[in-house]
């Protein structure tokens, strides 16, 4: 009963060894490629320093107004260039377009927001844009 006991002791302690080593030879694997993932970091961190310092290199003010005068040929901004709000075309009427499509079916709405505007109590006109400091009273339209 001895020896069987001896045995099993024996066996327990080989069966230990072998999984401590495969443990450690494990982690040894494990360190190595961390190690290699490390200089691989590395490597790529100078690699976008040196792209950064192309790039800044590339995107230099001087170097790039030498490449616009050569290409492009670009004239500065006049007053000829500028133009004035009354020359933009006006806003076309968008109008109710559910009630369009209810009175195409044949339904009647009955009240449409586009339709009740009421007039100023000033003297200002109904469709001129209020200013920041304006008091006149105006009813809200229908947007979007």
């Amino acid at each position: 009963m001895i020896r069987l006991l001896h045995l099993a002791a024996i066996a327990g302690l080989i069966a230990s060894a072998v999984y401590a080593y495969s443990i450690k030879y494990e982690t040894l694997y494990q360190a190595e490629q961390v190690a290699k993932l490390k200089i691989r970091l590395r490597k790529e961190r100078e690699a976008i320093a040196v792209l950064r310092a192309e790039w800044q290199l590339l995107t230099r003010p001087d170097r790039l107004q030498g490449a616009v005068d050569k290409y492009l040929g670009l004239e500065p901004i006049g007053t000829e260039h500028l133009g004035r709000l009354a020359d933009l075309p006006a806003r076309p009427e968008r109008g109710d377009e559910i009630a369009r499509k209810l009175e195409a079916l044949g339904l009647f709405a009955t009240a449409t927001p586009g339709k009740e505007r009421s007039t100023p109590t000033t003297g200002r006109g109904g469709d001129e844009p209020r200013t920041t400091g304006s008091t006149s009273t105006r009813t809200p339209t229908a947007t979007r």
